[in-house]
């Protein structure tokens, strides 16, 4: 089971017998169906977070074994900034809402491609805690911590664009295949 369906299971398990009744009423059920997706993209976004807290963590554990070494311990400081950034993207992104005016309006479509592609940014985080323990255990073992802080570096950098683009992946501009 994916994260994005654990979710959508979890969400959907916690309705009260009222809310499930209400499903069935037309008007309402596409109402709450967009909530549930909006609701379900921010528990996916909740546990990015989470797993990009571990990161920072293991970030601020190389800075203090890296403190007799000034220009290391700089760069890695750089990254936590991005790294600390690139989460307060992921916590703070807008959850699918479009005004009633709005000219773009978000769709269910685009909601459920918002999800799917929020779901799958757990790769990409993964892939960053990869490098952090690489850089980690370079540190522990005096090997090639530069060559490991570019690669995290470039890492980072690489999220940070890729999740610019979840703004236009929201309005349908987009299918988020593009990287």
């Amino acid at each position: 089971m994916t994260m994005d369906q654990k979710v959508k299971y979890e969400i959907k398990s916690k309705m009260t017998l009222a809310e499930r009744v209400a499903m069935y009423v037309p008007g309402y059920r596409g109402y709450r169906e967009r909530n549930l997706r909006r609701d379900e993209d921010r528990a996916v976004r909740n546990e990015l977070s989470r797993a990009i807290q571990g990161t920072k963590q293991e970030l601020a554990t190389v800075q203090r074994t890296l403190v007799r070494q000034p220009g290391p311990m700089m760069d890695v400081e750089r990254i936590r900034t991005k790294v600390d950034r690139y989460d307060i993207d992921v916590k703070k992104a807008a959850n699918g809402y479009s005004g009633f005016h709005a000219s773009m309006k978000v769709q269910q479509e685009d909601l459920d491609r918002l999800v799917e592609w929020d779901a799958g940014l757990f790769d990409d985080i993964e892939l960053l805690r990869q490098h952090t323990s690489e850089l980690m255990a370079a540190t522990d073992s005096d090997g090639e911590v530069q060559t490991c802080i570019r690669q995290l570096e470039r890492t980072i950098d690489s999220l940070i664009e890729s999740y610019n683009q979840r703004e236009s992946i929201m309005k349908g501009l987009t299918d988020g295949g593009e990287e």
